[in-house]
């Protein structure tokens, strides 16, 4: 019985879809915006609520507090085809230490791809690509069985033609595992760092704070996650996400992520869903994402344990 009120009050936070899609008064006045885009496809597709289920590399992203979960170094790719010739890519490795807690190298690039540069009078310059970059180095350890801290520093770097900006940021994050039930609390301060002096001007980071729960039922088969984010320059969104693992190789994953007044892009766009395969030491995962008039976008990413 406990078990279906659990569920019924995490998925009663998916609310209607309001038609009310104003724009935030901080929309568009941060710099380093890409480093809202979430990594690994399992988190992804469980609706961005993973702040207190991150239990892999990618929980440098999520919550860092979560990389004391590690029990073995690991390595983790990801490749997001997102639209407009856009492209993601992530790489990662952390290494437990037994006593010293784990530490974790990653880096974050967004790629544009190709484009055309026109001049004041909108006659072609020349072909410029530019790029955002992020280069993060992660600490995390355990207190006991049941809290943990972890904590991001970060290299940040944006390109654009001639013009480029550079900045650090840092991120803490906080782990909490109750010792009598399989229930999970945990918070991530995102992005805190000063202001980005592009070209003339100087803009702040997209701090953002996710507070959230997780919950693991039948032996940890099946996952439940509810996040609250709060971005300092859009409005408070709530992502909810479950998983469900068949026989320890099958990883089947869904989730909705709603922004409080209406998702922009169309209710459809809250939806989430992907899988993922565990074979020996290496698990693949596939999250499907679609962006509403803007079509779909893909991420696949892996984690390898040695």
């Amino acid at each position: 019985m406990k078990y279906t009120l659990l569920i019924a009050l995490i998925f009663v936070c998916i609310p209607v879809a309001a038609n009310n899609t104003d724009i935030h008064e901080n929309a568009g006045t941060r710099a380093m915006t890409f480093l809202k885009i979430g990594v690994g496809a399992e988190a992804m597709s469980m609706g961005e609520s993973q702040v207190a289920a991150a239990d892999d590399l990618y929980a440098s992203y999520w919550n860092p507090a979560g990389l004391a979960r590690l029990r073995q170094p690991q390595l983790a790719l990801m490749h997001n085809r997102w639209f407009a010739d856009i492209n993601h890519e992530f790489v990662g490795f952390a290494l437990p230490l037994k006593g010293a807690g784990t530490f974790g190298a990653s880096a974050s690039f967004l790629s544009f791809g190709e484009l055309q540069g026109r001049d004041r009078d909108g006659n072609e310059t020349t072909i410029f690509r530019p790029y955002d970059l992020a280069l993060i180095l992660s600490y995390a350890r355990g207190f006991g069985s049941s809290l943990a801290f972890g904590a991001n520093a970060k290299f940040l770097r944006e390109q654009i033609a001639d013009e480029s900006g550079t900045g650090i940021a840092f991120d803490l994050g906080g782990l909490y595992n109750f010792p009598e039930i399989p229930l999970a609390l945990g918070f991530n301060a995102q992005h805190v760092g000063p202001r980005v002096k592009f070209i003339e001007e100087a803009f702040g980071l997209p701090f953002t704070f996710r507070v959230g729960v997780a919950y693991r039922l039948w032996s940890d088969a099946l996952l439940l996650t509810t996040d609250i984010i709060r971005p300092s320059d859009n409005d408070i969104a709530i992502g909810v996400g479950a998983g469900y693992t068949i026989g320890n190789v099958l990883h089947l994953r869904t989730g909705y992520k709603y922004k409080i007044g209406g998702n922009d892009l169309g209710a459809i766009s809250g939806l989430r869903g992907g899988f993922g395969l565990t074979f020996l030491r290496f698990q693949i995962d596939y999250a499907l994402i679609p962006f509403g008039v803007l079509g779909l976008t893909h991420r696949v990413s892996l984690v390898a344990n040695f």
